[in-house]
């Protein structure tokens, strides 16, 4: 996990006298649970609190400090990572003030778009500083696509969030000007990532099954940044339905995204051909390129379980990593169905809520019609997949597997990003905390499933008994209530994910 600053926060309130006992026939959960997830409850009332006493400052001082001065464009990944499920619940409840200081907080990145070196005519968000972008890894002086795409992700789910919660006579003039700019950069980015050369890529792989995968490369995959593009045409569509008027550019760009009608349609088709939907007798379970990663080197210990690392990281005499092989990995430790992680896939939250709310506008927009994209489906099928197959089963002390076909090895040991680093990777549940951070259970008010694990997580980050603290402390430490700047972010993920949607 990257490095934060500790950050004091000043209050966080006291939710748990706010406690009742109550039963839930889905999981079997009879703890006491909060009695009010509501807007405007306790809950809700502590994530406000958590952003107003220093996260608001601590994410105004990244994008000011980390991307304009310094230059990391990862700045702008881990941005959107940490609030989209804040984003969400200001948009559920309408908290009109803390929009607003979202606008605030994310406007500077926008005026921190320059020429691209190889395209001056067009804008990015350029890497030149920070620990991820070296010459190594030809990172350094260019575009890093999938942090600029997520971030994009970031930016029209507050606009659209302006858009649906605050009517246009009493938006300020800032967020006036923000939604505008927010559509225009969308446009103008996704309409240059959307190249004759990418289009090729994505009818190569329509054309493709597991079979076909016979390396290691990872031009097989249904990408995040495929479903980053998709969800900010979703986003574009929505805005233009709005009648957001976007600057000359933007216009431009929108338009020439109309005349890319039938490749687009075969974006959302490729998505549809890499969920694969299985009939239970509980329901429709979803999985995400089944089998197409098998042979990736994130993905090549997903059947190794054991407690220790396949692989260790040691430093030399000169100080440098050094990675070693403890256990070579073998045709045992592969799993033949295995697709994506259970914490990049947490990208499916923020993808299925805009194409559930702009399906018509898809449709209307940009033609896509296909009668097989029927997005609710696919969410609840999602959902369900996470508490079929990817829970452990425990209704008290839940627990998820690293992998979303359920299977539960080592994931990305010995990864390297480029900067010469080495981990020795994620344990069984080890991605488990992806769970309560990455927006799951937002799938709560659809799933009761979902509602409940949630709940539970959230009441044991709270209790004082032993064992939950001991559990809690070796599987979800980064949710438990700290003054640290990194627990406190991933507390408002969770608290924010649960507001709203456990009623």
């Amino acid at each position: 996990m990257r490095s934060l600053t500790a950050l004091f926060i000043a209050s966080v309130c006291a939710v748990a006298t706010a406690f009742m006992s109550t039963g839930s026939q889905a999981t079997g959960i009879t703890n006491t649970i909060p009695t009010d997830f509501s807007c405007s409850g306790p809950v809700h009332n502590e994530a406000i609190s958590l952003w107003e006493h220093g996260l608001r400052n601590y994410f105004a001082d990244q994008i000011k400090d980390g991307l304009t001065v310094k230059g990391d464009v990862y700045v702008l990944y881990y941005t959107q990572e940490d609030l989209q499920p804040f984003v969400e619940m200001t948009r559920r409840c309408k908290d009109h003030v803390q929009i607003a200081e979202l606008v605030a907080v994310l406007s500077p990145a926008l005026d921190s778009l320059k020429s691209l070196p190889e395209s001056p005519a067009s804008k990015g968000w350029i890497c030149t500083g920070g620990s991820t972008c070296t010459a190594a890894n030809h990172l350094l002086g260019h575009e890093v696509q999938l942090c600029s795409a997520q971030f994009l992700g970031l930016l029209g789910a507050v606009a659209t969030d302006i858009v649906e919660t605050i009517p246009e006579n009493q938006r300020s003039s800032t967020e006036k000007a923000f939604v505008s700019d927010a559509g225009s950069t969308i446009a103008d980015q996704i309409n240059r990532w959307l190249s004759p050369d990418y289009f090729k890529w994505v009818a190569d792989r329509l054309k493709m099954t597991p079979a076909s995968v016979v390396d290691s490369q990872s031009k097989y995959f249904f990408a995040d940044r495929d479903l980053w593009f998709m969800t900010s045409l979703a986003d574009l569509a929505e805005l233009h339905q709005a009648g957001i008027r976007l600057d000359t550019a933007g216009t431009n760009s929108f338009n020439s995204l109309q005349s890319k009608r039938q490749q687009i349609a075969g974006m959302f088709d490729l998505f549809l051909t890499r969920t694969t939907l299985t009939n239970t007798s509980n329901g429709i379970r979803a999985e995400v390129d089944r089998g197409f990663w098998r042979n990736y080197s994130d993905s090549k210990y997903a059947l190794y379980n054991t407690a220790a690392s396949p692989v260790a990281c040691n430093k030399d005499s000169t100080g440098h990593m050094q990675k070693s092989i403890r256990v070579e990995s073998k045709s045992s430790y592969i799993d033949a169905n295995v697709g994506w992680d259970i914490s990049h896939a947490r990208r499916l939250v923020p993808a299925l809520e805009t194409f559930v709310r702009n399906r018509t506008a898809l449709a209307t927009i940009f033609g896509y019609h296909n009668t097989a994209f029927d997005p609710a489906k696919l969410q609840q099928a999602y959902a369900h997949q996470i508490a079929d197959t990817i829970w452990n089963k425990d209704s008290q002390y839940p627990l998820f597997s690293n992998f979303w076909d359920g299977s539960n090895g080592w994931y990305r040991s010995g990864y390297n990003n480029g900067t010469g680093s080495c981990t020795t990777g994620d344990a069984p549940y080890g991605l488990a905390w992806s769970f309560p951070t990455g927006g799951y259970p937002q799938w709560g008010a659809f799933n009761n499933t979902i509602r409940d694990l949630g709940m539970r997580i959230f009441i044991l980050s709270n209790s004082d008994d032993p064992k939950a603290k001991a559990f809690m402390a070796k599987n979800y430490p980064q949710i438990l209530p700290s003054t640290s700047t990194t627990n406190q972010i991933w507390r408002l993920a969770m608290i924010s994910s649960l507001v709203d949607t456990t009623i």
